[in-house]
């Protein structure tokens, strides 16, 4: 870190409280008026859970919550386990320190339901074989044995979970036996292929240090006549972990093997696992709460250095580390590189670390705090989605405070139910511009919750994405998207083929339709802890045909396919093969290769 950035950080290290972390008529108001909206809604987006059969209260910890282990809450994944073409979802569930320490049971379990291709969802948890009594945080989907099906990983408050799909609609845990049950406070974990061998290895975020005999003193602080919990920074953080694949599926700690600060003590949430500097070579972000973002980037296969203050993205502007939570990812300038948008704690900026070429990024905030002040909230779970189709992504931020004792103050300053925030690209003489709409898209969307998880997926196969959403002691909710559209949408399923490993995941995927290019990137996590749909989805406004698709494989190869290309579908794209196969409504047909001249 240079000299500035030091200074600027004593400066700050004596600052206010994270209750205070915001000026007090920005971010420190009271319950806001009601929101009157001034036209139709931009999006609209259904509440269906309960409806289609998705019905789960999560819980985190004791409800006061006295510790930080109780207030991160628990992630989604959304993924086909049982290859019937239609995407299901797994909820992940908490527990409480007493269960943890053995001394009462934990009645909380995960939830898998699997999508029944009719618009509704069944519980099949139990069936599948992943009725956990473990404290679950951050689920993670790749297939470690190259197999053809989706195995799970779940992060968990205690020893991890490693779920194998035995291919008939069950799983079995062995995540002793591979091994990678890493026994930390483990929040987030992410599958990519770094040595590039055709198998996923994987990526592990730790929070922090916890001594289950000797634990934190529960509400630990006490604020403005607020009993609350420690904060990150009274806690010391704890070293992610790498595991590598043998092509097995059997893990081994590569941690320092590959480069990896083995002894880091940051306090680590989500993970992305993909080529950020289109060089071919697979990298790491991490985002880190309260301490500095890491950003490993490979100088060579399989071997990474730690770079992410030389590369813009460590700490905020002023050489502040923030309170770093959600990801996500899109390449908002058109230059074929990840841009990350970050989530951070009330009182600071979310960061939009949009990419320069040259291996830096610059954090451009102001784009999306000229639409409204994040700083009044905190973010967590955020993703980019097209969720009109119009080949313009919104972006969607879920909030919720780490406090409940806020909502007691009386007079009341600070929230801790929080409304999502929606960002809507428009583009005014060419320069893009955000509008932020949540309020504008009624009650249901604009609600106030303890939010922390939002993965997305095209669960019902109309063509655009919906939102999975997870809270802090909340039922799970799903919002259909049930936007009118007349545009038109082309979905990307990749399949690696070796080298490349099945998933393809750290690949791109670029079309060009409409006079416009859209890229979208293979990942194995995003948002807060979750995993959304890997699908690559585009939205086409009016074009009819794309014409060209072109796959970025790991390691840098490209695949071009020359349009016209048909839309309103989900094009399979195996690598070396082309267009194997696609889906319309949910139904899939085999394409066969052309003739050989």
């Amino acid at each position: 870190m240079g000299f500035v950035a030091v200074i600027a950080c004593l400066a700050l290290a004596c600052q206010a409280d994270d209750l205070d972390n915001g000026p007090p008529g920005e971010a420190g108001a009271a319950v806001p008026p009601p929101f009157v909206p001034s036209g139709p809604p931009p999006f609209i987006l259904t509440e269906v859970a309960k409806a289609v059969g998705i019905d789960l209260t999560t819980n985190c910890g004791e409800p006061g919550k006295p510790r930080l282990i109780d207030q991160t809450g628990t992630g989604l994944a959304w993924f086909d386990y049982d290859g019937d073409g239609w995407i299901d979802l797994y909820c992940a569930n908490g527990s409480t320190l007493a269960a943890w320490q053995g001394s009462e049971p934990n009645p909380r379990r995960p939830r898998l339901y699997k999508n029944q291709g009719d618009g509704t969802f069944a519980d099949v948890t139990e069936k599948a074989g992943l009725l956990s009594d473990r404290w679950g945080a951050g689920p993670a989907v790749g297939d470690i044995d190259n197999d053809g099906d989706s195995d799970l990983y779940v992060a968990c408050v205690g020893p991890n979970l490693l779920y194998r799909n035995n291919g008939d609609g069950t799983f079995t845990e062995e995540a002793a036996a591979k091994p990678v049950a890493f026994p930390g406070v483990t929040p987030g974990a992410a599958f990519g292929d770094l040595d590039l061998d055709g198998d996923l290895d994987l990526y592990v975020s730790a929070y922090l240090k916890f001594d289950l005999k000797i634990p934190p003193k529960a509400y630990g602080r006490r604020v403005r006549e607020l009993d609350v919990s420690l904060a990150p920074n009274d806690h010391t953080g704890a070293p992610d972990r790498y595991f590598q694949n043998d092509g097995r599926g059997v893990f081994s700690d590569a941690t320092r093997k590959c480069g990896f600060l083995a002894n880091e003590a940051e306090h680590g949430f989500t993970i992305v696992f993909t080529d950020m500097t289109a060089d071919g070579l697979p990298d790491i972000f991490v985002a880190n709460d309260r301490t500095p973002n890491l950003f490993y980037r490979s100088r060579k296969l399989n071997s990474v250095e730690e770079v992410a203050d030389e590369c813009g993205i460590a700490v905020s502007p002023i050489g502040k580390p923030q309170a770093c939570m959600g990801v996500a990812t899109a390449d908002l300038n058109d230059d074929l590189i990840p841009d990350l948008f970050v989530t951070n704690f009330q009182g600071e900026h979310n960061a939009a670390y949009i990419s320069n070429g040259d291996g830096t990024w610059e954090d451009c905030f102001k784009e999306f705090q000229r639409a409204c002040q994040s700083r009044m909230f905190v973010g967590w779970g955020t993703v980019f989605a097209d969720l009109e189709c119009d080949g313009d992504e919104e972006c969607l931020i879920i909030n919720g405070h780490v406090n409940p004792q806020l909502e007691t103050e009386v007079p009341q300053r600070y929230l801790y139910l929080q409304r999502p925030l929606l960002y809507r690209a428009e583009h005014v003489n060419g320069k893009r511009t955000w509008v932020e709409c949540a309020q504008e898209c009624g009650e249901k969307v604009a609600e106030r919750h303890s939010g922390r998880g939002a993965a997305i997926a095209d669960y019902d196969e109309d063509g655009d994405l919906d939102v999975a959403l997870s809270d802090v002691d909340g039922p799970i909710r799903l919002w259909r998207n049930d936007t009118p559209r007349t545009s038109h949408f082309l979905k990307v399923k990749v399949e690696g083929v070796a080298p490349t490993n099945r998933d393809g995941y750290g690949s791109r995927v670029t079309i060009e339709a409409g006079g416009k290019r859209q890229s979208r990137f293979i990942l194995g996590a995003g948002s807060y802890i979750c995993h959304n749909d890997v699908r690559a989805h585009f939205g086409l406004g009016a074009a009819e045909t794309v014409d060209r698709l072109t796959v970025c494989w790991p390691g840098g190869k490209q695949e071009v396919i020359e349009g016209p290309i048909a839309v309103d579908r989900t094009l399979f794209v195996r690598a070396g093969s082309g267009i194997v196969a696609q889906s319309v409504a949910g139904k899939r047909t085999e394409i066969a290769p052309p003739a050989k001249q």
